[in-house]
């Protein structure tokens, strides 16, 4: 049975042109995922930067491949073919599309503004030219589109790190105390503020979510011009049930670390007890994102709002375990024996301690020290060396994720989770997880088929090679 939601949902997105940027991240791939999948739409342009020896068209062709399409690719391979390349550069004016392709994009009425680096440590003015200047673009090109419904502009839920409580708005005080969006975005291209500039960035852990926050304040300061809408999801990780149950994306940030421990290498974690692992499974957070930009358009529609509309996806109001508690009982019940990795260096398992001095010995004895050996025996039988790289590429991830580690954020969770529960039930926009009556057991449930989908998606290990990868674990 359908409900209204769902029918105006699939109504909205039928046979409209949209344009993705960031489309080969994980929140781009995964949108792109969904529209083709379950939104007959007519067309999806994707920004995509020429690379080293790549052209867009030959990046498509990669992109078309991603694993995130394994189940579109099996039921409906002709939805991939409405995917167009866009060559161009969110760092470059006018995004670097040429006339002619614009004029082709005419007919676009959605844009997804999912472009950003998500390195916590780049530095201030690499962070600012893609991440402010990029929006700003961004928001450039989409006045030139005469079919514009809505610009949706996929923030964090980290945007504002100062507060201990992050509400669904807009908080204007950075333009208010230092300078206005755009001016402050022109001071720091142009090189008047050296980065990085501690006084700035005062309440901010990294480049990362100060530059989010401006890119926010430039999308504001156009919504009277543009009708534009906040997504501010909070650490997106693993699938529940869409495209197949625990798929995950990509080995970058917290999930490379998960793979990381699956493998033996990463032995020792520095975080708080009492910390939340404050996520948003990819597949809702899509869902979400696709039933507010609906709402956003017809919040429009009623003439310029007062205020921004900004929605929140986190999961701190549904989820009460901490990281601690999950990542204990992934061991207590043995998770990592029962997906055993092919490539499984050392006995998997994991010490989580908020004590920096038995943090740094457990790295030094557990993860240095045998790294250090291992890589030995591989220089001695003529192999390349791995594991030091990848202790050191896994220290330096967590240090620059301190801050959430010892940091809980409070918030009113999903917004408007009743309404988006309520009117996608049965359709392909139900959210049932978050009615799931056991959510411990759907939490350690997802989180096994999250390690199967490293497994399979990630280090491309095939199934059929689980039984024997145990038994070499338990020898």
């Amino acid at each position: 049975m359908h409900h209204p939601l769902s029918g105006e949902m699939e109504e909205f997105f039928e046979d409209s042109e949209i344009f993705v940027t960031g489309g080969s991240g994980v929140v781009g791939k995964a949108l792109v995922e969904k529209l083709l999948r379950s939104c007959n739409v007519r067309r999806i342009y994707v920004l995509l930067r020429p690379r080293k020896q790549l052209t867009a068209e030959q990046r498509l062709v990669r992109l078309r491949q991603a694993t995130v399409f394994h189940v579109l690719a099996v039921q409906k391979p002709e939805e991939l073919d409405k995917i167009v390349a866009v060559p161009g550069d969110v760092s470059l004016p006018g995004l670097g599309i040429d006339p002619s392709m614009m004029q082709r994009m005419k007919g676009v009425s959605l844009v997804y503004h999912c472009a950003a680096t998500v390195r916590f440590d780049e530095p201030l003015r690499e962070a600012v030219r893609l991440n402010v200047g990029g929006t700003l673009e961004a928001l450039k090109f989409a006045e030139t589109l005469p079919q514009l419904r809505a610009f949706i502009h996929v923030s964090t839920f980290y945007s504002n790190p100062y507060l201990t409580r992050v509400e669904p708005k807009e908080y204007t005080w950075l333009s208010t105390c230092v300078l206005p969006g755009c001016t402050l975005y022109n001071a720091i291209s142009f090189g008047y503020l050296m980065a990085p500039c501690p006084r700035l960035i005062m309440g901010f852990p990294n480049t990362y979510t100060f530059t989010k926050n401006l890119a926010e304040s430039l999308v504001n300061d156009y919504r009277h011009r543009l009708p534009v809408i906040v997504y501010r999801p909070s650490i997106v990780l693993f699938a529940v049930e869409d495209p197949s149950p625990g798929f995950s994306p990509s080995l970058m940030g917290a999930m490379g670390l998960f793979a990381l421990v699956g493998a033996g290498i990463l032995k020792t974690v520095y975080l708080g007890k009492d910390i939340r692992l404050d996520i948003t499974p990819q597949d809702i957070g899509i869902k979400s994102m696709l039933c507010y930009t609906k709402m956003g358009y017809d919040i429009y529609r009623r003439g310029p709002p007062a205020d921004l509309p900004v929605f929140l996806s986190s999961s701190c109001t549904h989820v009460p375990h901490t990281f601690t508690q999950i990542a204990e009982q992934m061991d207590t019940l043995d998770l990592w024996r029962d997906v055993a990795f092919e490539k499984n260096l050392m006995i998997p398992g994991c010490h989580y301690t908020d004590k920096r001095w038995a943090y740094q010995f457990l790295v030094f004895t557990k993860q240095i020290l045998p790294a250090l050996i291992l890589d030995l025996l591989l220089r001695i039988f003529g192999q390349k060396p791995v594991l030091m790289s990848a202790v050191r590429k896994a220290y330096q991830t967590l240090e620059v994720m301190q801050p959430f580690m010892f940091n809980n954020w409070d918030s009113p969770g999903v917004s408007d989770m009743e309404t988006l529960s309520k009117h996608g039930e049965g359709s392909a926009f139900n959210f049932d997880a978050f009615n799931h009556p056991d959510i411990h057991g759907l939490v350690i449930q997802s989180c096994s088929n999250m390690l199967h989908s490293i497994r399979t998606h990630l280090l491309r290990e095939d199934p059929k090679t689980l039984e024997r990868s145990k038994r070499i674990l338990r020898m």
